[in-house]
């Protein structure tokens, strides 16, 4: 007699086959379980679409250059990474994209000036735009050493129009990376060169062209060191809040911030264009003699803050505190300052926003934070009151009135 169990194969055999059936497809999900996610966003999105990016550029040091734009090596490698490979393993080559996380590796996109490119990277900074009229952060590896930074501080930071073409392996990428070209840079700098400052100023430098960037930026009320033509902390700050006043850049993450480059070179033609040098550095003197005057005065006495970072709800510490109580003394902030950025902080600088017509409501694009407008608004009003008491001093000095044109 044939055993039972035997007996029912024929009925069994259909049901491992099935069950079989359905643990390979459990498998095959368990392997790649971004698959199916991959199919559902292909379907809700129609390819190819054009959008606006902010795009901004990035390379990999090398220890033998000649310079680095945060002045060290290791500065450099903590701001732009190692830079061997993207973020999904690909070995890192001239236009590859990095991108925020909305965008799967190997989409497609075509950027002008660039070409067909795709991306491999991701980024601290590149990340979906969290507030109105701003726009998605892209990335492009430009290369090694020296090359490799000349060509991203060439490139600077743009915004362009973008299509999207989403992960398709039918499309070749073709990367010719006009942007950043020797043609595009014979134009900068041969037929269209910046007039004041024939090459870039690198932190660490000490020579005249610094000595005479410092003369400027004291011109232009940025900065308030020593003129020595030394390249260091504060040359830098003044040449980054110069940057984000002339639309460089906005934020300290950005590639170049406080680097005088081509960009910044020709913003300084721009910003200094019919200014008598001779006379307002002969004013900036006075005013330079008026601030250690006016530290002998208990009433006038002020070692200045002067904000160079972007500042928001949930922040803390010593930026905070002196936004506080640049608040208090404009009257906006009415407690003890406590260092931290909490809701009574946000409604001082939303208060102050208001009165100085940067927002009109608190659902307007940057109400309540500390960003590029405000940060120069905030600037402008300590150098105007350093200067104010700067000429005060003077007056009790020396009993001279000198009118503040």
């Amino acid at each position: 007699m044939r055993s039972p169990i035997i007996k029912e194969y024929r009925f069994v055999k259909p049901l491992i086959s099935l069950l079989m059936v359905e643990l390979a497809i459990l498998a095959s999900f368990l392997i790649n379980p971004t698959q199916n996610t991959t199919v559902t966003l292909a379907e809700d999105i129609t390819y190819p679409y054009t959008k606006t990016f902010t795009i901004s550029a990035y390379y990999s040091p090398l220890t033998d250059q000649s310079y680095y734009v945060t002045g060290t090596y290791d500065g450099d490698i903590r701001l732009n990474g190692n830079g061997t490979n993207g973020a999904d393993g690909t070995e890192v080559y001239p236009g590859m994209i990095a991108a925020p996380q909305s965008y799967d590796f190997g989409t497609k996109m075509y950027i002008p000036g660039v070409g067909m490119v795709a991306v491999h990277d991701r980024g601290g900074a590149i990340v979906d735009a969290n507030e109105e009229g701003k726009h998605d952060r892209l990335d492009i590896w430009m290369g090694y050493g020296d090359e490799g930074l000349e060509r991203a501080l060439n490139w600077g930071m743009r915004t362009i129009e973008v299509t999207v073409y989403g992960p398709d392996d039918t499309i070749v990428e073709e990367v010719y990376l006009e942007g950043y070209s020797d043609a595009e840079k014979f134009i900068k700098e041969v037929v269209s060169p910046p007039e004041l400052f024939p090459s870039d100023l690198w932190y660490g430098t000490q020579n005249d062209d610094t000595l005479k960037l410092q003369e400027y930026l004291t011109v232009l009320g940025y900065y308030k060191g020593t003129l020595d033509g030394y390249y260091g902390d504060d040359t830098t700050e003044a040449v980054f809040m110069f940057q984000v006043d002339q639309g460089i850049l906005d934020d300290w993450s950005d590639f170049g911030a406080g680097h005088f480059g081509i960009n910044s070179r020709r913003a300084m033609d721009n910003a200094v264009d019919g200014v008598d040098m001779d006379s307002e550095l002969q004013k900036v003197e006075t005013i330079n003699t008026g601030f250690q005057k006016m530290q002998s005065y208990s009433d006038l006495k002020e070692d200045p803050d002067y904000f160079t970072g972007a500042l928001a709800r949930g922040d803390s510490g010593d930026d905070v505190y002196a936004l506080q109580a640049e608040l208090a003394n404009l009257g906006y902030f009415m407690i003890e300052p406590t260092g931290y950025y909490g809701e009574v902080t946000e409604h001082a600088v939303f208060k102050l926003q208001q009165k100085l017509g940067i927002v009109d409501t608190m659902e307007d694009q940057g109400a309540g934070i500390v960003g590029p407008t405000t940060m120069s608004t905030l600037n402008e009003v300590v150098r105007d009151r350093i200067d104010t008491k700067s000429y005060i001093a003077l007056r009790r000095d020396d009993d001279v009135y000198l009118a503040k044109e």
